[in-house]
């Protein structure tokens, strides 16, 4: 059984010049899903989902409490322009208080500057995204977990394996 680990801290840098971590409220990892089909045979009265048909196109979701023009100012841009974020966060383990880091490094384009509503009393921010991620790769305690390139046809690495070898081999 695994000890119960808590997130004591986080942070998000963008192009190793604009650091986060005293405006950053919410940063949420690619959510990986799995892209499916469903199927039903001609002779069943099941239905089943065809999977292993790729991965649905990762999204990093995070707010600022924060109004920084140099973040703001990465929004969009000409085709091909893409940005580095790194995420990273601090974990405790709450059994024995050894301390780990999960981390993601980014490749993508920040495509999202949503301003939230201002309202007298309260501090507002910005809600942004990142898509068009070309380059994913998330580390735990400096081991690469999972690893994606686009211009390589996908997965790399997934739950620590190196995986496509072939494909890459054949196709690139």
């Amino acid at each position: 059984m695994q000890a119960l680990r808590i997130l004591r801290g986080f942070t998000l840098n963008v192009n190793d010049n604009i650091k986060l971590a005293l405006e950053i409220e919410t940063l949420k990892l690619a959510s990986l899903e799995e892209i499916m089909e469903e199927f039903q045979p001609g002779g069943s009265d099941l239905q089943t989902n065809i999977t292993g048909l790729g991965t649905k196109a990762l999204a990093i979701p995070f707010k600022v409490k924060s109004h920084n023009p140099e973040l703001i100012g990465l929004y969009g841009g000409e085709p091909g322009k893409r940005h580095n974020f790194t995420g990273r966060k601090l974990v405790i383990s709450e059994e024995d208080g050894s301390t780990h880091e999960h981390a993601v490094d980014v490749l993508g384009r920040l495509t999202k500057v949503d301003s939230e509503e201002m309202s007298g009393g309260k501090a507002s921010g910005f809600d942004h995204e990142i898509n068009g991620i070309w380059n994913y790769t998330e580390y735990w305690d400096n081991r690469i977990l999972h690893r994606f390139n686009f211009k390589l046809g996908g997965w790399v690495v997934r739950n620590y394996e190196p995986v496509n070898s072939d494909r890459r081999r054949i196709l690139f």
